[in-house]
């Protein structure tokens, strides 16, 4: 990695050179090293933003840090969170950080339960009237997902981009570790209902489900098989802690047919928002936008534990909830610094 000086930084920033040692002292430049006295800053790295500022006569806090939740988890007190809502990595779809990551292990049961305890570490900084969405996917056993032997462009073009970037997130061969077949679950084409299996774990842990919202995709592109219907949906988990919570249904209603309000129910048709650059797997605004009207008071602290291109910290911007998100990837944190600050001057 490159680095650069403080004084460097500050010119670059426009701030000072004392300001952007405060910055390291206080841990808010990623990637930042310590020479005796000396601050060095990559060269890549981003100005961190003001915790807090004005919106509409709202004061916004962001936390946005680059690390494992498991760790920065800690950094937050208990019952602050009124609402986390994420999408996880899914079991043996994608690469993101390399081996050892979340997705990446040896058996779907034992994906599960890691996710499970992940959210119940989670659990104690959630209010007691908080609320909790989850979004998961699911896959076959034996499944080919995340193996590409073509790099083709829409127009059915090799480019290299195609490439370096299904190289890297995909790889040339499955995702999936390879698990003996029984003759029962672990047989080829078998649907393995991990959201299900995710559901039932947390159940069983103590957290008490409340909507299995059926995310539905109009625009989901069509896979080739010819045994089987196409998927075109994925699911939503609301948890909770306690029968007493935050839930705000008129913020969501929608127009019946009659010209009253209604219920939107549970099966959401929302088409998947693409984004530039390199993260294959980002929920759409619209599916974010409904879940933190509904699930958390104006100001209140959401908090998104798998943050990707940071699209639940652009809504909780366009809402006026303070953010607090973690992401392991420095790649997409930097990606989701930049689309944040897109957002703020629109």
């Amino acid at each position: 990695m490159d680095y650069v000086t403080a004084r460097e930084t500050a010119e670059q920033w426009n701030v000072t050179e004392r300001q952007i040692y405060n910055y390291c002292n206080d841990g808010k430049i990623d990637g930042a090293v310590k020479r005796g006295s000396v601050w060095l800053i990559p060269i890549n790295a981003h100005k961190p933003l003001d915790a807090r500022y004005k919106k509409d006569d709202i004061e916004v806090t962001n936390n946005v840090k680059c690390g494992d939740c498991l760790q920065l988890i800690d950094e937050i007190p208990n019952e602050t969170l009124d609402l986390i809502v994420t999408s996880p990595p899914y079991w043996a779809k994608r690469i993101y950080n390399g081996s050892g990551e979340l997705g990446s292990e040896a058996t779907p049961e034992l994906y599960v339960s890691t996710l499970v305890s992940y959210f119940d570490k989670f659990k104690s900084k959630l209010k007691k009237d908080g609320n909790l969405f989850v979004n998961i996917g699911d896959t076959f056993f034996g499944s080919g997902a995340g193996a590409w032997s073509k790099y083709l462009d829409d127009d059915g073009n090799i480019t290299e981009y195609q490439k370096e970037r299904k190289e890297k997130y995909f790889t040339t061969k499955p995702l999936q570790p390879k698990i003996q077949q029984n003759g029962k679950l672990y047989q080829n084409k078998q649907l393995l209902l991990i959201p299900a299996r995710f559901a039932i774990a947390m159940q069983e842990n103590g957290w008490i489900l409340r909507d299995d919202i059926i995310w539905h995709k109009p625009n989901r592109i069509p896979a080739s098989v010819t045994d089987r219907f196409n998927n075109t949906y994925e699911h939503v988990y609301h948890f909770v802690k306690s029968k007493s919570y935050f839930f705000d249904l008129n913020a969501v209603k929608v127009l019946g047919a009659n010209g009253k309000m209604k219920n939107p129910g549970d099966v959401w048709s929302i088409n998947t928002q693409p984004l530039d650059g390199n993260h294959t797997a980002s929920f759409p605004e619209k599916l974010i936008e409904q879940i933190v009207m509904a699930a958390s008071p104006k100001n209140g602290v959401v908090y998104d534990p798998f943050m990707g291109t940071g699209t639940t910290w652009v809504v909780c911007e366009k809402l006026k909830r303070n953010f607090i998100g973690h992401e392991i990837n420095n790649e997409f944190v930097q990606y989701a610094y930049s689309r944040f600050i897109n957002t703020i001057r629109k």
